[in-house]
C-alpha cells in the first residue's frame, strides 16, 4: 500500500490575552500534541504575542495570536477546528491549506526577506563600525 500524501497547513488562533506565557505555551503544547496523535507532522510553531484586535471579540481588546505550520491528512482539519470550537481559551481560529504553486511562492518570498534582513544587519554593522572609527579619528586629533 502507497502511503498517502500529506497537505501543507496552516491554522493561527487567537488566545485570550489575560493569560500568561506558561499559559499560551501550555495551549500551544496541547495542540502540537493534537497533531502528533492525529498523524500530523508539525513544521513551525510561532508565537506572535500579545496584539490589540481591530474589534473586540468576547468582549476582549487584545489577544495572543499563535501560529503553527503542519503538514497532515485533510481529515485532521475537522476534529482540529471542534477542538477550537470547543476550547473555551480560543477566541478565533483560520486554517488555511497551501497548493504547491503557493508554496514555492511564499518559500521564495522568505528566503527573498531573509535575505534583505541579513545584508540589512551586514549594512548597519559596516555603518556603525565607520561611525566608531571616525570618533577614534576625531579623539586622535589634536585639538588647537
Amino acid at each position: 500500500m502507497s502511503k498517502k500524501a500529506h497537505n501543507y497547513y496552516e491554522t493561527t488562533f487567537i488566545v485570550d490575552s489575560i493569560f500568561e506565557d506558561e499559559r499560551v505555551d501550555s495551549i500551544v503544547n496541547k495542540y502540537t500534541n493534537f497533531f502528533k496523535k492525529n498523524g500530523a507532522e508539525v513544521l513551525k510553531t510561532e508565537k506572535w504575542g500579545r496584539r490589540k484586535l481591530a474589534y473586540q471579540i468576547k468582549r476582549k481588546p487584545t489577544g495572543s495570536y499563535v501560529s503553527i505550520e503542519f503538514t497532515g491528512d485533510p481529515a485532521v482539519i475537522a476534529k482540529l477546528e471542534r477542538a477550537y470550537h470547543l476550547d473555551d481559551d480560543i477566541l478565533r481560529f483560520l486554517t488555511v491549506s497551501f497548493d504547491k504553486k503557493t508554496l514555492e511562492d511564499r518559500n521564495v518570498y522568505l528566503i527573498k526577506k531573509e535575505q534583505i534582513l541579513k545584508e540589512r544587519a551586514e549594512a548597519a554593522a559596516a555603518a556603525q563600525q565607520q561611525s566608531a572609527e571616525a570618533d577614534k579619528a576625531a579623539d586622535a586629533k589634536p585639538t588647537e
